[in-house]
Parts: structure tokens; C-alpha cells; sequence
């Protein structure tokens, strides 16, 4: 038996199959159960149990993908609006937005032009600027001890500039009232 993990409104567990057919049931409260709106095939026992078949077809993500978008309700809408132009009015599908953005997926490379139309990324905000290592401690201070950070600059990676062909990536994280940074040096 392989147990389930309760989540919010259900539960589930994750079991690597083989291609082929399989057969289960749930065990629930002392008895064994099998859901009545999935397949069923009868066992040697004589009671039945639920059935999945696993083809080698599944083990292709795209093709997978592809397959399970026009079994579901999104690819129904989605062959609907294709057929008629218009969107289905049933409420069992997803509406016109969500729709409009499946329409925006596909397996095309874009054109190299269009990516050379992005835009740059933000520049860094000033408060990320003030790294706590390049800051220099007080001379009343230890020097293994790092000035208090401020909030901005918790869980954020940081690399000091390159000096005599090390690296120094940092990240600073807050346990309760204390700080700790953890500095990580590689040569270069």
C-alpha cells in the first residue's frame, strides 16, 4: 500500500509506472474502495478495481502536454473557439482571458528580432548598493563582526568584485534577533 499525502481539499501521492496497464483502489477507512468515475476492470478475486494505462507515448512531455489540453475543458474551449470563432458559452469552460492566453502558447523559436526589442532590466535599486562587506567596521568594533543590515538587503545574493583571483558571493539571513552572513569564497 502506498499512502496519501493530505493537501488543502485532497489527497495524492506521486508513484513512478512503467508503461502499461495498472490497477488500483483505495483503502479507506478499513475498506477497500474504487472510484466509480474512473475505469474499472474486474480482478481475479472477483470485485473490481480501478485501471490506468500508461503508454510510452506518455513519456513524451510535449506530446503528453498536448494530449491532456484536449481532454481537459481548456482544450474543448479552446477547439470550440477555433471551429466557430466564437467562445463557448458553458460554464464548465475557462473564459474568454484564460483562453486568449492559451492561444499565446506555442513550441515556435521566435524571431531573433524579437528579442533584441526587450528592454534592459531595471537598474539596481540604491539600498542593494550598500553591500554590508563593503562597508568598513567601526574601529571600537571586532572585525569579524558585520555592521546590522538593513532589511532590504536579507535573503539576496551578493558577489564582491574579483580581488587577487578570488570570489566572495554573500547572503544574509535573520534568525529570530541575530543575523547571520555566510560568505562563500572561490578561486578564480
Amino acid at each position: 500500500m502506498t499512502p496519501l499525502c493530505r493537501s488543502t481539499q485532497d489527497f495524492s501521492t506521486i508513484i513512478n509506472l512503467n508503461p502499461g496497464k495498472h490497477e488500483y483502489k483505495f483503502f479507506i477507512d478499513g475498506k477497500w474502495v474504487v472510484d466509480e468515475n474512473a475505469a474499472k476492470t474486474d480482478n481475479k478475486f472477483g470485485s473490481q478495481n480501478n485501471v490506468i494505462a500508461i503508454d510510452e507515448a506518455d513519456f513524451e512531455v510535449f506530446d503528453a502536454l498536448d494530449r491532456d489540453l484536449a481532454s481537459s475543458n481548456a482544450g474543448e474551449a479552446m477547439r470550440k473557439v477555433n471551429m466557430t470563432g466564437a467562445p463557448p458559452s458553458s460554464h464548465d469552460t475557462p473564459n474568454e482571458r484564460e483562453i486568449e492566453k492559451l492561444k499565446n502558447f506555442t513550441q515556435e523559436i521566435p524571431d531573433r528580432r524579437e528579442f533584441e526589442k526587450a528592454q534592459n532590466p531595471p537598474v539596481l535599486p540604491p539600498h542593494l548598493l550598500q553591500v554590508i562587506l563593503n562597508k568598513d567596521t567601526p574601529m571600537q568594533c571586532d572585525p569579524n563582526v558585520l555592521p546590522e543590515p538593513n532589511h532590504v538587503m536579507l535573503n539576496h545574493l551578493y558577489a564582491l568584485s574579483i580581488k587577487d583571483g578570488v570570489m566572495v558571493l554573500s547572503a544574509t539571513h535573520r534568525y529570530r534577533k541575530k543575523y547571520v552572513t555566510t560568505l562563500l569564497y572561490k578561486p578564480i
